[in-house]
C-alpha cells in the first residue's frame, strides 16, 4: 500500500541511525417531472441572449451535484477513489477524492494541478485517461476513465508462483511502452506496483494512479525535493526512499520489482521498510535462469547509475532474456527467502 512519509522524519532516522542508532449497482434516481425549484431559480439569473463578456464566469452547477457516489473503489495514502455517475454526460466515472494533506500546501497544490495539466496530455492506450481536476469547497478530485477488470496484484494473489513467463513479459513489455510515453511527455509515475497496473475485462493493460506523479525539468533530473516521500516501500527506489531528486530510472527500477514478481511470485523488497530500501541494497533476485535474473538485477540496481537508461531497453532486454532461456508457457517455483537488512 503506497505510504506517505514526511521527510524530515525520514532523515532524523538516518541521522540516528550514523550516530550508532537502529457489489450490485445501485438502482439510478428517477428523472424529475417538475423542474426543482433551486435549478429554475440559478438559471434564472442567466439573461439568455445577452453576449458573454471576456472574464465572466458561470456558476451553472456545482461539482457536488453533479457526481453521485455509487461505490467505494479503494483508498490510499493519497486519497480515495469512488466509482460515480456523471449526471450531466449520463456516463460512470471514477473519481479519486485527493487527501487533505495534499491539497493544502500552496506549493504542493500547484505542483498538484501542473501534473494533471500534463496527464491530461498523456493519451495513450494503456495509460489511464485523466478527465479533470475539479473542486467542491476544500475538496479536490481527479475525474477519470472508469475501469472494469482487476489489477496485477489481484492476479498474482491466485499465483503464489508468478505468471506464466510469455504472459508476464508482456505485462512489463506494454507497461514499459506507456511509461515510455510518460517519459518523455516529462512525467514520472512515481508508485509503479500490481496495484496500479490494470488488467481490464477486454483484456488491455492500462497503467493507473499518477497521483503521485512528478513532473521532469527539463534535461535529467525530476522536479523539486519535496518535504514528504511517497509511494510504496517494496516497489520504490532507494533514491525516492530517500526523498532525492529523481529521473526515470526511478520507475525503471519499480518495474523491475514489479516484473520479479511476474516472474517468480515474489518481491525482492518484500516486508523492507522505507528506511532499509533507502540505505540497504535488496537481495539476490532468487528463481530466475541467469540470463533472466541479470537483467532484473540491472533493473533494480541500488545506485541508479548502474541501471538502464530506458525503461524500453529494460523491457527488451528482459523479453530477449525470458525467451533464450524459458520453454513457452513456463512457470518458475516459488523461491524461498526474504528481506534481510
Amino acid at each position: 500500500m503506497a505510504i506517505v512519509v514526511r521527510k524530515s522524519q525520514f532523515d532524523a532516522i538516518v541521522a540516528e541511525r550514523s550516530r550508532g542508532g537502529a457489489a450490485a449497482e445501485p438502482p439510478r434516481a428517477q428523472a424529475q417531472e417538475a423542474v426543482d425549484p433551486a435549478m429554475r431559480a440559478r438559471f434564472a439569473k442567466i439573461a439568455i441572449n445577452r453576449p458573454t463578456k471576456k472574464g465572466e464566469i458561470f456558476r451553472l452547477d456545482d461539482v457536488g451535484s453533479r457526481y453521485e457516489v455509487l461505490e467505494v473503489l479503494g483508498e490510499g495514502g493519497t486519497g480515495r477513489v469512488v466509482r460515480a455517475f456523471d449526471n450531466i454526460l449520463e456516463m460512470e466515472v471514477a473519481i479519486k477524492i485527493l487527501s487533505p494533506r495534499l491539497v493544502l500546501d500552496p506549493a504542493a497544490l500547484s505542483a498538484l494541478k501542473a501534473e494533471v495539466r500534463i496527464n491530461l496530455a498523456l493519451v495513450h492506450r494503456h495509460i489511464l485517461r485523466i478527465y479533470n481536476l475539479e473542486r467542491s469547497g476544500r475538496t479536490y478530485m481527479i475525474i477519470m476513465e472508469l475501469l472494469k477488470g482487476q489489477t496485477l496484484s489481484r492476479l498474482l494473489a491466485g499465483a503464489p508462483a508468478g505468471l506464466d513467463w510469455d504472459f508476464g513479459v508482456q505485462l512489463i513489455q506494454v507497461a514499459a511502452d506507456a511509461i515510455g510515453h510518460a517519459h518523455r511527455h516529462g512525467v514520472l509515475h512515481l508508485d509503479l506496483t500490481p496495484s496500479n497496473i490494470f488488467l481490464t475485462d477486454e483484456g488491455i493493460v492500462k497503467i493507473i494512479d499518477f497521483g503521485i506523479a512528478r513532473v521532469m525539468q527539463a534535461g535529467a533530473a525530476a522536479a523539486s525535493h519535496s518535504e514528504y516521500v511517497y509511494g510504496t516501500p517494496a516497489y520504490m527506489s532507494p533514491e525516492q526512499a530517500r526523498g532525492d531528486v529523481l529521473d526515470a530510472r526511478s520507475d525503471i527500477y519499480s518495474l523491475g520489482v514489479v516484473a520479479a514478481q511476474l516472474l517468480t511470485g515474489r518481491v525482492v523488497c518484500d516486508g523492507a521498510t522505507v528506511e532499509q530500501v533507502a540505505l540497504v541494497p535488496h537481495p539476490p533476485v532468487m528463481g530466475l535462469d541467469a540470463p533472466v535474473a541479470a537483467v532484473i538485477e540491472k533493473a533494480t540496481a541500488f545506485r541508479a547509475d548502474d541501471r538502464y537508461d530506458s525503461i524500453l531497453d529494460f523491457s527488451a532486454d528482459l523479453a530477449s532474456a525470458v525467451m533464450s532461456q524459458a520453454p513457452a508457457g513456463r512457470q518458475p517455483e516459488a523461491a524461498q527467502g526474504g528481506w534481510q537488512p
